[in-house]
């Protein structure tokens, strides 16, 4: 097989990837947020003088409902990656100045942010839907920014596991690109949900 075909042949997946990644940079929510914190959530907006008070927040419960729904499907879908992370770590340990352990490492730290934001997220949505009042502003400013900040953050992920990817290119018969990948897919994946969910997350 022609290099010019296998190189073309693993440009594909990149260049679905990076497409991903341009529509979570669409969705209005930035990338410029360091790599181990979530951004402060931002108070609930001051009513402009002129305009009047500002209009309630109203959350949507089936979105929420949605997004809670989306996330526990990843956790199930994603638990055999920590598992083969884990596996894989030991046996590239023994090079720790090698490519491959050094991507796999990245991966297994930026897993462990995405699953602390992601119970994070579970957690703020719980503290909406459990109590079932719909009526408190200051509850729902709270669960809506914090919301749109843990999203925000794992936005940032995608961006960071994307750039890696592209800095630390391995050879497509690696495990540990193999697995880099299939994560960092589902990772979008849920990521275009989340901020299409959010999108319509209030009425």
């Amino acid at each position: 097989m022609p290099a010019s075909f296998r190189r073309a042949r693993r440009a594909r997946p990149c260049r679905a990837l990076c497409a991903l990644v341009l529509f979570l940079c669409c969705c209005g929510t930035a990338f410029p947020v360091r790599a181990g914190d979530e951004p402060p959530t931002p108070s609930a907006p001051a009513a402009d003088a002129a305009s009047g008070p500002a209009a309630p927040l109203v959350l949507d419960e089936a979105s929420l409902v949605a997004m809670m729904h989306d996330v526990i499907k990843y956790y199930d879908d994603t638990r055999p990656f920590e598992g083969r992370i884990l596996a894989l770590l030991p046996a590239y340990e023994k090079n720790k100045d090698g490519e491959e352990y050094k991507k796999l490492r990245f991966l297994f730290d930026t897993h462990q942010k995405v699953t602390t934001s992601l119970n994070n997220l579970i957690d703020v949505l719980y503290i909406y839907l459990k109590p079932g009042n719909p009526d408190d502003q200051e509850l729902n400013v709270y669960v809506y920014n914090r919301s749109r900040n843990i999203i925000t953050f794992l936005n940032s992920m995608v961006y960071f596991l994307t750039a890696r990817n592209q800095e630390m290119e391995l050879g497509s018969s690696s495990d540990v690109q193999k697995l880099y990948e299939s994560y960092l897919v589902r990772l979008t994946t849920l990521l275009y949900e989340l901020n299409k969910t959010l999108a319509v997350f209030h009425k």
